[in-house]
Parts: structure tokens; C-alpha cells; sequence
């Protein structure tokens, strides 16, 4: 044993039991990490080298009853770049000069940077951004889709439908009511990544694939609504009003067409929007009828046989005391009977008329037209209105709320209570939402034909319908007539409340349906706070209606020709304009144009010759005739001749001159 050994065997020794107490270690824990507990190797390697990514669902849509698409979703693609990493700049720079037509100059020197990150192209159509996205890209260069949400029509129906933010979630309207169930769910990939960090698509990873939301489809008919809120707007600009809403129903099943308000929004600006224009105001808004309510004393003293169509009831030459409260008509009014005070709206005949009835029974109808309790209707927020209980109403509660006054409604309300009038005294649940129908194709029902409670007998119902057509062809309506086609109709006119005091502002509204025998559509019109050219129901409201259903007819209409009206004076107040009546059997359009037998179908041409082309052209409309007109002035000859036999439709010829 040398010197040397004696000297560093100390040392040697310590090296030695070091070394294999730390390869001992090292082996137990290989060993622990390998065989005992190997998941916690695999989620460090994991963590290292594998990266997981969220796949964004495609949001459901939204279509109208006959699957016209109301949204849509537009992918979106921008690619990335981090210089750092783009180790053949030159590839890139080609490839994204070939693919989007721009100078691979432009492209280098953006890759030609000290930067960590750099846009190479944002915001790139699918057509171009899908295909390349797929393909293999060069290390360094990255790709991120984005789905925004389109709304084809603009602001058509934007408050009822609402928008998405920028997370493509519901923000408003049924966006955000039903987000559960179009958002989908999200979906997500794993990718790989080598020693330098670079990423790479490998195969064996695995893939959870993205489920798309369900799409919504209404009850809405797009081409409906974008007539309704085109006149609502040419309302909203003739009368300086603050905002307009209407609301379109098919009163045999309670499916709404059409629900709009106006001003609205456009949610494809992505901009800030008003909190008003937020609201669906039809549905979230209520406030004092007027005279539209009128049709509830109506039902109740009819149904009770408290009062017959033709009792005459003295309207006090406009002007009657009760309980030291003056009640004012529009007008002044001697003897009316009952059809003749709701033809013209008369608030001191209808005071005296439910004076008949008890309170309660007034109470009881109008809590059976749903007034007072919401709707039902599949969407958020919505407004019941208000009605006190009969026990609680004062000594002139019943003649208020028999005029429309101590009781507020929704246009919604308005337009099922005024459904049941037409479809013989059934109130319906209002639908809005036919079917939710998922990415696999299966479909799930939301609203059915719902039958809520009979409001009253089909007699009545009826009757009350004859008084209503009656109101538009020879009433306060009459700026919604349009001759041969039945509409049945009643205006309301009401002061607006604020802060507790009634002020020299009004909401003008018209509620109608069409055809009255048998009706297809009921259309509720108002027009919040007009300022110019009218502010009654009459003046402003009701022209809007007539110029709906006009459109509505040339666009649904059985006739393929379109319905051409003769211009008639714009009204200046509700007072109603002399027209032909429309029950035609055995009676006279006019002086001049006697019409057919009653029950035979035929008809007996008129002698026209010296008649304006306004009169002549109202009787011929109204006796259900197809008339071409030559010329202008006054009527100078007709084909055929006068006291010829005549066949419904059959078209006619009349020549105008001086």
C-alpha cells in the first residue's frame, strides 16, 4: 500500500459511498416515478411538450317561419407570426404573397423584426383563411379562428332578437335568453411541441370535437315585419313621434308574424347602443289604452244583456258631470245608440253604457282578456300591465277604466284580447318559438296552440266584431278604410302620465284584425307621443294600419293583382269620412250607384258618367269590381254600359276627361 493511497484513501472512500448514495437515489426515484407512480412523469411531459386548445362551437341561428336565416355566423381567420422562430422567412414571405396577392417585400419586412409577435393577415374570409389555416405551416407561423355573429337583415327585429358581445354570448333580447342552448359546446385538440418549443400536429393526440348550438326558428315572417317597421319609420318621420310599435298576430292560433318597435338598433355596428333601444317595448312596455280598451265594457254589458246594439244612450252634447268630474267627447253627440257610441267613440256613452253593469263584471271581463297578467310569451322580462281589484276601485274607477284610463296594457295584450274578438271569444297564448332543432337534426317543439280561457260566447263576439268593422267603414277608424277589404278596427287616443299629472302628450293607437268575418291577422299600431300632423288614434295610428294591410295583401293576398287605392285627402281629425258601407245586399254605395240583389252574387253596373274619379272608384272597389281607368277628371264613358249584368271581379273599363 503506497504512500500515495494512505495519503487520499480518506478522500477516495468519501467519493466513492457519494457516488453510489446518489445513484442509489437517482434509481429510486426513476424507479418510483416509472413503476410506482408513472402519471406524474406523463403530466410533467404533458405540461412540456403537449398543449390542449379550445375548438369554438358555431352558434345556432335564428330563422323566420319560412327558414329565412335572421343570423348567420362568418368565420374569421388571422395569422401570426413570432420572427423570433420563422427560421426560413423567405418561405413565408412567398407562401403569403401567393395566397393573398400582395408583395413578398411586404410580408419580410414584417418578419424582419425584433418583435416576439406580428400580424401577418387579420380578419381573412373563410374562402381563403379555411384552406390555408389546413395546410402545413411553417415553424414560427401561427393561426387563430374567429366566429362572429351576422345579422343579414340589420335592425330588422334587432330588439326582439338582441346581439351577442364580443365572446359571442347573448347580451339581449332571446340572444340571451336562450344563449344555453345556441352557444354549443366548446370542443379542444392537443398539440405537440418539440425540445425548442416550436408547435407541431402529431397524430395520436387527441381530439374532442366542438358541438355546434341549436338553431331557434320563430314564428316571425321576415317580409311581414320588414313592411311593418317600414311604415312605422315613415310614421315616426311624419309625426316627429318618440318611438312606434306594433305587433302582428295570427288570431286563430296566437302566433305572432310581426313584433317591432321603433327606433331600434343595428347589431352588426358592434357600437354602444341605448338602453332603449334595447327593449322590446311590445312586450316590456305598458300604459293607458284609451279608447282601444273600450271594447271590454263593450263585451261585458253585451254579454251580460245589459245593454242591446241599438239602445240609444244621450251623450250630453259632448259634454257630462260625474261626481263632479267633467267627461268631454271629441265631439259633440246627441242620441247614439250603443254601436253607434263605440263606431264613434264616445266616452259618455260608454260611461253610461257599463253603468249598467256592476263593477266586478267589468272587472272579470277585463281580467278574461288577460289584461292585468302576463302573457305567457317564451320571452324575458316581459310586462303584465296593471288593474286594481274591484273591491279597491273609487266611485269614478268604472267609468275610467271603462275609457281606458286607470289601466295599463301591452301591445301584446292588446293584440291576444282583440284575437279573441275576432276568432269568436277564445283568448290564446301568444308563440313565438316554433322549434329548436339540434346539429344532429333532431327537433323539440316549444309553443303549441294554447287555448288560455273563453273570454265570451261566439254571439257576442261576433256582434262586437260587426260594430268593430262598422268603426272603420262609418267611424273613428275610417282613416284604416280600404274598400273591399273587411277590416274591423277601434282607435284610442289617451293623455300621457307623468309624474302623477297628465300631460299635453299622447299615445295614438289603433287595434284591428282582417278580414272581420273570418280573420287572418290582427294588427295592433301605436305611436308614442306624435307631434305633427295628428295626435289622435284616427289621424295617425290607423293610416299606418291601411297602408299595412294594403301591402300585406299585395303580398299574401288571394288576387295577383296588386290592391291600387284611389287617393283620398289626407285626415286631419278622427271625425269619420262618408264611405260606401260594406254590407252591400239591397242598399246604396251611393246616390248614384245602386248594387246587387240581396243573396244572388249578381251585380248591376252603375251609371258612372259625371262622377269624380274618388266616387266612382270607392263604389266600384267596394261592389267588389276590378275597374281600369283611362285618363282623369270626370267619368265620360263606361264599359260595359249602364244596367249591364255584372259578375264579381269582372273588370271594367271607365274613361276620364274634362
Amino acid at each position: 500500500m503506497s504512500m500515495t493511497y494512505k495519503k487520499f484513501r480518506g478522500r477516495y472512500i468519501i467519493v466513492v459511498i457519494t457516488s453510489v448514495v446518489v445513484w442509489s437515489v437517482l434509481v429510486s426515484r426513476m424507479f418510483y416515478i416509472q413503476v410506482i407512480d408513472p402519471e406524474e412523469l406523463g403530466s410533467v411531459i404533458e405540461t412540456r411538450f403537449e398543449d390542449k386548445v379550445s375548438i369554438s362551437p358555431l352558434r345556432g341561428n335564428f330563422l323566420d317561419r319560412n327558414g329565412k336565416k335572421l343570423t348567420d355566423n362568418i368565420e374569421h381567420f388571422t395569422f401570426s407570426a413570432n420572427p423570433q422562430k420563422v427560421k426560413d422567412k423567405d418561405a413565408v414571405a412567398r407562401l403569403f404573397s401567393k395566397t393573398f396577392d400582395k408583395g413578398k417585400r411586404y410580408y419580410l419586412n414584417r418578419l424582419t423584426t425584433t418583435k416576439s409577435f406580428v400580424y401577418l393577415e387579420r380578419n381573412v374570409p373563410p374562402t381563403i383563411g379555411r384552406e390555408l389555416s389546413q395546410s402545413p405551416l411553417p415553424v414560427g407561423v401561427e393561426v387563430k379562428t374567429e366566429v362572429r355573429r351576422y345579422y343579414p337583415f340589420g335592425d330588422v327585429a334587432a330588439p326582439l332578437i338582441g346581439f351577442v358581445g364580443t365572446d359571442n354570448h347573448g347580451l339581449s333580447g332571446l340572444e340571451a335568453h336562450y344563449d344555453h342552448q345556441l352557444s354549443g359546446i366548446t370542443g379542444w385538440k392537443e398539440l405537440g411541441s418539440d425540445g425548442q418549443g416550436n408547435t407541431r400536429i402529431r397524430g395520436g393526440f387527441r381530439e374532442q370535437e366542438a358541438i355546434n348550438g341549436d338553431d331557434c326558428q320563430l314564428t316571425l315572417d321576415i317580409d311581414l315585419q320588414i313592411i311593418i317597421e317600414e311604415e312605422l319609420k315613415a310614421a315616426l318621420r311624419k309625426h316627429a313621434a318618440e318611438k312606434a310599435m306594433a305587433v302582428l298576430v295570427e288570431p286563430k292560433t296566437g302566433e305572432i308574424l310581426a313584433l317591432a318597435n321603433i327606433p331600434g338598433f343595428d347589431p352588426n355596428t358592434r357600437s354602444s347602443f341605448k338602453q332603449e333601444a334595447l327593449k322590446s317595448h311590445p312586450i316590456m312596455s305598458a300604459f293607458e289604452p284609451g279608447s282601444t280598451f273600450k271594447v271590454v265594457g263593450a263585451t261585458a254589458v253585451l254579454e251580460s244583456n245589459a245593454v242591446h246594439p241599438m239602445d240609444v244612450f244621450y251623450c250630453e252634447k259632448g259634454r257630462y258631470q260625474l261626481h263632479n268630474i267633467e267627461i268631454k267627447d271629441w265631439m259633440s253627440f246627441d242620441n247614439l245608440t250603443f254601436s253607434e257610441v263605440l263606431q264613434k267613440s264616445s266616452n259618455i256613452g260608454t260611461i253610461k253604457a257599463v253603468s249598467n253593469i256592476k263593477d266586478s263584471q267589468l272587472f272579470s271581463i277585463a281580467r278574461k282578456f288577460g289584461f292585468s297578467e302576463k302573457t305567457g310569451i317564451q320571452y324575458p322580462y316581459e310586462n303584465g300591465g296593471s288593474l286594481k281589484n274591484s273591491k279597491h276601485w273609487s266611485m269614478i274607477s268604472k267609468a275610467e277604466i271603462s275609457i281606458g284610463y286607470e289601466v295599463s296594457v301591452t301591445s301584446l295584450q292588446l293584440a291576444m284580447a282583440y284575437s279573441a274578438i275576432g276568432n269568436g271569444g277564445v283568448l290564446l297564448k301568444p308563440q313565438l318559438i316554433k322549434s329548436f332543432k339540434t346539429p344532429k337534426g333532431y327537433v323539440k317543439e316549444v309553443d303549441k296552440m294554447d287555448a288560455i280561457r273563453r273570454v265570451a260566447s261566439e254571439n257576442t263576439m261576433h256582434t262586437l266584431s260587426s260594430i268593430l268593422e262598422k268603426a272603420v267603414s262609418h267611424g273613428t277608424g275610417s282613416g284604416a278604410y280600404l274598400p273591399t277589404l273587411n277590416i274591423a278596427g277601434k282607435t284610442g287616443t289617451a293623455k300621457k302620465l307623468k309624474n302623477g299629472k297628465y300631460v299635453s302628450e299622447y299615445i295614438a293607437s289603433f287595434a284591428s284584425f282582417y278580414p272581420a268575418d273570418d280573420p287572418e291577422y290582427t294588427l295592433i299600431v301605436v305611436i308614442d307621443a306624435p307631434t305633427r300632423h295628428g295626435y289622435t288614434g284616427g289621424m295617425v295610428a290607423a293610416p299606418v294600419a291601411k297602408e299595412i294591410y294594403r301591402r300585406i295583401y299585395n303580398l299574401r293576398g288571394p288576387d295577383s293583382e296588386p290592391y291600387l287605392q284611389a287617393s283620398l285627402p289626407e285626415e286631419t281629425t278622427d271625425q269619420p269620412i262618408s264611405k260606401p258601407p260594406r254590407s252591400l245586399e239591397g242598399q246604396l254605395l251611393s246616390s248614384n250607384l245602386p248594387v246587387m240583389k240581396a243573396n244572388t252574387g249578381l251585380l248591376t253596373m252603375p251609371d258612372l258618367k259625371g262622377m269624380s274619379m274618388k266616387s266612382s272608384l270607392s263604389g266600384l272597389y267596394a261592389m267588389g269590381l276590378d275597374p281600369i281607368v283611362h285618363g282623369s277628371g270626370r267619368v265620360i264613358r263606361q264599359i260595359p254600359k249602364a244596367g249591364s249584368r255584372l259578375k264579381h271581379r269582372q273588370q271594367i273599363e271607365i274613361f276620364f276627361g274634362d
